[in-house]
């Protein structure tokens, strides 16, 4: 089953690699722009190519890292 996680985002947003770290999908955010460059991420099944994408409060997405790593995360 897929973890349902609610993050604070701020007033300014919550950049992805900050995102993926705090949602336990990645065990570091030098990880995350890692995998990012590799085209594992995808927000929704679409691949995420920018590395400084910055995710809107207010938002739920499915967020992945790879095959097996899935979070449903809402940006508070």
């Amino acid at each position: 089953d897929m973890p349902e996680l609610e993050l604070s985002a701020g007033t300014e947003g919550l950049p992805v690699a900050n995102l993926l770290k705090q949602a336990e999908l990645v065990s570091s955010t030098s990880e995350a722009f890692r995998m990012i460059k590799q085209g594992a991420v995808r927000i929704n099944g679409e691949r995420v190519e920018d590395k400084g994408l910055v995710c809107e409060p207010g938002s739920t997405n499915v967020y992945q890292v790879g095959n097996r790593r899935l979070a449903k995360v809402t940006l508070a």
